[in-house]
């Protein structure tokens, strides 16, 4: 046991480019893990602040790190990805960190369930300083049908880890996209292993951060049009099945809705009323609107009124998912 030898290898990769306000905290998250068996690598896209710096001092503790130009997120997870050689696999983003004895937790349960090939948890979100908890976000069911319909539900990234038999049986990361890879990821996952061969764990994994210059923030309309390109790749594949069918207007409706309120949260109130029309027009004699018009509701009230709104009627909101459609 403490040779490692009992414990399955976990490769981790972290990909970066100018993260060096963060990078020192994630790599001292997987260094503090204490876990026997791991590989640990650092893939940058050629940072030009100390970066570089940061990943010289620890370089004793990494497996394999490189600063060049690469083509995006997914690019630079791939490379390491391909370098591995762990069992079990995760990226790690360069703003993002592990909670104590999360590797040792997640080895834990693949070990003693050898069917599973995707473990992920729960998570805690964090501002930029890295002290304020914002919220804790527990493990979704990661059903893909519903992933795919709702146009969301996928865990907080961090806190997902598969084995290796997933590279080898539906290969890496989408490398054209920048936003939605691990969500079109784990739906690629799921319908290709399905769901029963998922583990959830209520434990806290990583630790999550939320912050104005984080990409899903500044680039919300890039999110949105990928979400879209996703579902035409799904949705025009020869081996469509029917169930995927019946979801095909639900799914391009929440992409609209979710564009809708991503815009009405940056103050665009005129796009975001121009996406809930798109979502209105699609189907609109097979779905209940319920939900575009909660939307227009939040809206028109403005940011500020909006977010009290959305605040007082959430519970309500919450119930009524279960029984309102995409």
């Amino acid at each position: 046991m403490s040779d490692g030898s009992c414990w399955p290898k976990i490769s981790i990769v972290t990909p970066s480019y100018n993260q060096g306000q963060f990078l020192e905290e994630t790599i001292r998250s997987v260094c503090h893990q204490d876990y026997p068996n791991l590989e640990y690598m650092i893939i940058d896209g050629g940072s030009t602040d100390n970066s570089i710096e940061i990943m010289r001092k620890y370089q004793s503790f990494l497996t394999y790190w490189i600063s060049e130009p690469d083509a995006g997120q997914s690019d630079a997870i791939n490379k390491g990805w391909r370098k591995s050689t762990g069992e079990i696999i995760a990226w790690l983003n360069a703003d993002d960190y592990y909670s104590p004895g999360a590797l040792s937790h997640v080895a834990t349960i693949f070990r003693e369930n050898p069917e599973v090939v995707l473990v992920h948890g729960s998570a805690n979100t964090h501002d930029q300083s890295g002290r304020t908890l914002l919220f804790t976000t527990a493990p979704q069911d990661m059903d893909p049908y519903e992933m795919i319909a709702g146009c969301g539900g996928v865990t907080t990234q961090p806190s997902i880890f598969w084995r290796r038999v997933v590279l080898d049986e539906i290969g890496y990361l989408n490398p054209n996209l920048h936003y939605v890879m691990d969500w079109e990821y784990c739906i690629r996952i799921g319908l290709h292993f399905g769901t029963g061969r998922f583990r959830k764990t209520p434990v806290i994994l990583s630790n999550n951060r939320d912050w104005p210059d984080t990409k899903t923030n500044t680039g919300w309309k890039d999110l949105c049009n990928e979400h879209r390109a996703v579902f035409d790749t799904i949705f025009t594949a020869t081996d469509m099945t029917p169930r995927l069918e019946e979801i095909r207007e639900a799914a391009y409706r929440s992409s609209f809705r979710r564009q809708a309120d991503l815009a009405r949260r940056h103050g665009a109130r005129f796009e975001a009323l121009r996406a809930v029309y798109k979502a209105l027009r699609i189907g609109p004699f097979h779905h209940n609107p319920a939900r575009e018009c909660y939307l227009i509701l939040l809206i028109l009230a403005g940011s500020k009124y909006g977010e009290k709104i959305r605040a007082a009627i959430h519970p309500v909101t919450r119930r009524l998912d279960r029984h309102v459609g995409y």
